[in-house]
């Protein structure tokens, strides 16, 4: 996102943030964020999901893909233009990437890029969207640092809408049917119905206590959920909503909501957004909000997406995960179906006394149960701690070890479940 390069932390505000915001959790359990192994030291701007892969794009070190919820992660920058990627966004099988200088196309799942940079030629690209507005005409959105452009061939070749000009900076856009909007960098929120050709300004204004005069509100993040679009705007938290075809945004105000928005996601009906001081909140009906993690302290998250098992939040520190399971069609809060066997890394690692081992069982075509057994050994061999002997049926499961009775040093952990075995070594430092 922009914002993040306007951002800053003030040390005596969050001091007293942070004391307010132990009181209000006090009384709440969370799971607990979890490091990926993507390097600390790469800035996130943008996450992307399609199907088992979860796509990175970093401030300077290009794109990264890991097909294991985070645990290895896999540099894709063959033929990308530029290393800067602020935005990157999936249709079917296409990826496209928004960069410092341009846009770049994969057709192969990342493997490699090609540059579409005619009509985009060094115009650094914050966000996309696409839109069928015409039936059978699939036309691309890009929002740039000057302004909207479109592509009817899927980025060969881009052309200037009329919302575009040296001092229109778009930095959020999104589509639905026949609708798109556009949030600017300090010129407003705009919607077309005419497919980019003609835009009506719906910025959110408020009137200037010193001047007495109509200012705009600044714009964070927009999304669209089913048939609201939805801003976050201003400084302490309002968000906004309004119809596809309303002329002006509602205000609507929460009490638990304390910084703005940085990036919203959704998970079939429910809407997720991430803030300025790391905490994620969930939204059921777009007007209410509660913080379902811990926060994620110092780090502001730039983007959000969800799979069935985690969140993901890209940070300035890497990427950092929430187990937080789909629930929405299985009955147990761990009991969403797999893909296939997968044995985690111990979390955290070292640990001292106690780690988390997180593993999956998916459904076999003899029946839905397996055999199981989680076992910990020393170096010797010898086994230390039976953590799970028994049938499981498939799902997703997170056990707990607790090694207070053990000596300081290096641990196998082994699961075998059916013909399925994983082993992976964990630390005890005491």
């Amino acid at each position: 996102m922009i914002i993040k390069k306007i951002l800053k932390w003030n040390y005596g505000n969050s001091v007293v943030l942070i004391i307010l915001l132990l009181f209000i959790l006090s009384h709440q359990s969370f799971a607990q964020w979890e490091k990926t192994n993507l390097q600390s030291t790469f800035k996130v701007n943008t996450l992307a999901i399609s199907d088992s892969s979860i796509f990175a794009g970093t401030d300077g070190d290009g794109i990264f893909v890991s097909t294991d919820n985070g645990e290895n992660w896999k540099s894709i920058t063959e033929g990308l233009q530029n290393k800067i990627i602020h935005t990157l966004f999936i249709n079917g099988t296409t990826i496209f990437a928004g960069t410092e200088t341009g846009a770049s196309v994969s057709t192969d799942h990342g493997l490699s890029w090609n540059t579409i940079n005619s009509g985009l030629s060094g115009l650094g690209v914050w966000s996309f969207a696409v839109s069928n507005f015409i039936p059978g005409d699939t036309t691309i959105f890009a929002g740039t640092w000057s302004g909207v452009y479109t592509s009817t061939n899927n980025g060969k070749n881009w052309e200037a809408t009329s919302l575009s000009n040296t001092t229109m900076s778009v930095h959020s856009i999104a589509a639905y049917n026949n609708f798109i909007f556009a949030a600017t960098l300090g010129g407003g929120v705009f919607n077309s119905q005419s497919n980019g050709i003609t835009w009506n300004d719906i910025s959110i204004k408020y009137i200037d206590k010193n001047t007495g005069k109509s200012a705009i509100i600044p714009v964070y993040s927009l999304t669209i959920l089913e048939t609201s679009v939805v801003v976050s705007a201003g400084t302490i938290g309002n968000f906004y909503h309004a119809e596809y075809n309303d002329t002006h945004f509602k205000v609507c105000n929460s009490p638990s909501i304390i910084k703005p928005f940085l990036c919203f996601a959704d998970r079939n009906t429910n809407l997720f957004a991430g803030n300025s001081n790391g905490f994620i909140y969930l939204s059921k009906d777009i007007l209410n909000w509660k913080i379902i993690s811990p926060p994620l302290i110092n780090q502001a998250i730039y983007s959000l997406v969800l799979n069935k098992s985690y969140i993901f939040a890209g940070t300035v520190n890497g990427i950092w995960r929430l187990w937080y399971p789909d629930t929405s069609t299985n009955a147990g809060n761990f009991k969403e179906v797999p893909s296939g066997y997968i044995l985690e890394q111990n979390f955290p690692n070292p640990f001292n006394p106690v780690t988390t081992i997180k593993y999956s069982i998916p459904n076999t075509k003899e029946n839905n149960y397996s055999s199981v057994q989680l076992r910990v050994y020393n170096l010797l061999g010898q086994e230390v701690a039976t953590l799970v002997n028994e049938q499981q049926m498939q799902g997703l499961y997170k056990v707990k070890f607790d090694g207070s009775n053990l000596t300081s040093g290096i641990y196998i952990y082994k699961l075998r479940a059916g013909s399925f075995i994983s082993t992976k070594k964990l630390m005890l430092l005491k």
